[in-house]
């Protein structure tokens, strides 16, 4: 029989985790983002005191785990996921065979009081909550999310061709030429020694190229900046992190900033110094990702959230996340 609890206080929490990690490394399609490193460190730089975390336990196993919090927005109070706007898929961890499970989390939502409304958005086409059952004093309102393109990866690096269209791979072969010409040219994995100098190089980077276009990136904002210090950190000791240098000489031309889990790889941001934009870096930086996963036995390199233009240059096919809002009925 499967049983509901919630969890409400930052105590209870953290003595979750363990059993939360093992859940998370038992799920197959599980994501980083679904990662108790991934949330708990955003819950660190962004929670607030109204926590609401789900759990469902059968014989005394934990089996799912659904992160919450409440918020008054806009006058309305709101249920919304641990990891919201920085994380670009959400869903209930679920491990268990029974579909229902997912559906036992939301009926649980049915007997607290106060709440409004519940808006979980960029599910992933297969979230476990997008197969559960809307409790019947809820109402479902589904709408479509952002999209995230997806390149389906080969066996084999020289197999990329396969997949990469040839232009793509004609501006990568002829880039990498140019800046073999340029100087020593060299892509470098962050380790626990050098990991928090690379995500300032990261941070740089990425300013460096979005200030021009939109005057700042996303990481502007020191609170965003803190989080994702600390999550680096934390999906490094996990073994997920993949943050990479593209070195040019001396001078440090591009950075990528992404995870592998799961036999999946996730380009989460980049960010390249536009002094080096004849180099293309960015182009270079997202290949060697590219083939890095493929080495590492990953079956898709996914882009995440957004529509750009290079992202298809490479492949990847769209992917719509889904929003789920439930409200009470009247």
């Amino acid at each position: 029989m499967v049983r509901i609890e919630r969890v409400t206080s930052e105590v209870a929490m953290d003595r979750l985790v363990p059993e939360w990690r093992v859940l998370w490394q038992k799920v197959p399609d599980a994501t980083p983002f679904q990662s108790p490193e991934w949330l708990l460190s955003w819950w660190g730089c962004f929670g607030n005191e109204a926590l609401f975390v789900l759990t469902a336990r059968e014989d005394g196993q934990l089996i799912a785990v659904l992160p919450l919090y409440e918020l008054d927005e806009a006058g309305c109070r709101k249920l919304l996921p641990i990891g919201i706007s920085l994380s670009d898929y959400l869903d209930a961890l679920v491990n268990s065979n029974d579909p229902g499970t997912a559906g036992e989390l939301l009926a649980s939502l049915v007997d607290l009081p106060g709440w409004e409304e519940c808006y979980i958005p960029e599910l992933p086409p297969r979230a476990a909550l997008l197969a559960a059952r809307c409790p019947a004093p809820l109402m479902a309102n589904r709408s479509t999310g952002e999209t995230c393109p997806v390149l389906a990866l080969p066996p084999a690096v020289a197999e990329l061709r396969e997949v990469v269209p040839r232009k793509t791979l004609r501006d990568l072969r002829q880039a990498r030429r140019r800046a073999d010409a340029a100087g020593r040219v060299e892509a470098i994995r962050a380790d626990a020694s050098t990991v928090s100098g690379f995500m300032q190089e990261f941070f740089r980077l990425h300013e460096d190229r979005w200030r021009p276009i939109a005057g700042h990136g996303v990481c502007a904002d020191p609170s965003v900046r803190d989080f994702h210090l600390t999550a680096a950190q934390r999906m490094l000791d996990a073994g997920m992190l993949r943050l990479y240098l593209l070195r040019v000489g001396n001078s440090t031309a591009a950075a990528y900033y992404g995870f592998t889990a799961k036999r999946t790889a996730y380009a989460y941001l980049s960010g390249f110094d536009p002094k080096f934009a004849e180099l293309s870096p960015g182009t270079q930086i997202v290949a060697h990702a590219i083939e890095e996963a493929v080495r590492e036995g990953a079956h898709e390199f996914h882009f995440l959230r957004g529509a750009e233009t290079y992202k298809y240059a490479w492949g990847a096919v769209d992917r719509p996340n889904t929003a789920l809002t439930l409200r009470r009925k009247c």
